[in-house]
């Protein structure tokens, strides 16, 4: 059902439609040999329809599937909904054609030089999960990172330890102007294409409410750092030293924890994402510097007590 008159957002009008007439808790259960009837057509047809949708591409099909995340109707499977667009904007990536030059790096270096928006994100991403893999080891730079409370020093910080990682993937800038003379923290620029990822930075130890950093992804790093067309690809972090600190819900009022911060943000920033039509890439990342376990003197300090 990939017919080209049917576009991502007309799959998911028809989607919420088929969810709002055929609904999966009055689904039929049937155990062993069963002969299907109008109800099963429905179901049928219902899962058609929803498979199609996920299977859609481009930025309208990255728009229609986070869109579809952010309604209630589809909360039982809200995670699998931004999985699946998360796999397909890596396939897309990964299809692009390279050139000769770009074949050479990744054959030398096992990575090509991003050349598209979704490339660049996917890279950014990456990076950040090799930052987050680094904070487990035993050479981890945790401890001396939960004691800076400058943000111009953790931005150098950050970014030392991207630019290790660059593998002439890209080059690193930091407090890179705009054409609107604003400064963003961190920008990633590719080495093959006019391509740019932006990181903007806060230390979350600083008196920031929750509804100021919800406001920070709008406003910031989307409004002043992303107005170009080869710079749609951008990152909120946010680092956290201390295990009391919490931030109070802005809709809600309800506390909430880091992890919980950070979930709260990437919801506001799917929102974002659909309100530009998915012309942008725009994520929320916790680094979580508080200590994971005792010291053993802790430890054995807590057993004699």
């Amino acid at each position: 059902m990939r017919r080209v008159e049917f576009s991502p957002h007309l799959f998911l009008r028809l989607v919420r439609l088929a969810y709002c007439h055929v609904r999966p808790t009055d689904d039929a259960r049937h155990e062993g040999s069963y002969s299907p009837d109008e109800r099963d057509d429905a179901e049928e047809g219902r899962n058609i329809i929803l498979k199609a949708l996920l299977a859609t591409t481009g930025s309208e099909g990255w728009a229609a599937k986070l869109e579809m995340a952010a309604d209630p109707l589809f909360a039982h499977f809200r995670d699998r909904v931004i999985a699946v667009a998360r796999e397909r904007a890596a396939e897309e990536a990964d299809g692009v054609a390279l050139t000769e030059g770009e074949v050479v790096t990744l054959e030398h270096y096992g990575e090509a030089p991003p050349s598209t928006r979704d490339a660049m994100f996917a890279l950014l991403r990456d990076r950040l999960d090799d930052i987050d893999d680094l904070l487990l080891r035993d050479v981890s730079p945790r401890e001396l990172w939960a004691g800076i409370t400058d943000e111009r020093v953790m931005r150098r910080e950050l970014a030392r330890e991207l630019n290790n990682t660059a593998n002439q993937l890209y080059t690193v800038d930091q407090e890179a102007v705009t054409a609107d003379e604003k400064e963003t923290d961190i920008r990633l620029r590719s080495t093959s294409s006019s391509q740019q990822a932006t990181i903007e930075l806060k230390i979350g130890e600083k008196d920031r409410s929750a509804f100021l950093l919800r406001g920070t992804i709008k406003d910031q790093l989307v409004m002043k750092y992303m107005a170009a067309e080869d710079c749609r690809a951008g990152c909120l972090v946010i680092t956290a030293a201390s295990a009391r600190r919490n931030w109070l819900h802005p809709d809600t009022g309800g506390r909430l924890d880091f992890p919980a911060l950070i979930n709260f943000l990437n919801e506001e920033a799917n929102k974002v994402i659909v309100e530009f039509g998915g012309a942008i890439r725009i994520m929320v990342r916790g680094l979580d510097l508080r200590l994971r376990l005792p010291t053993e003197k802790q430890a054995k300090s807590k057993s004699s007590r």
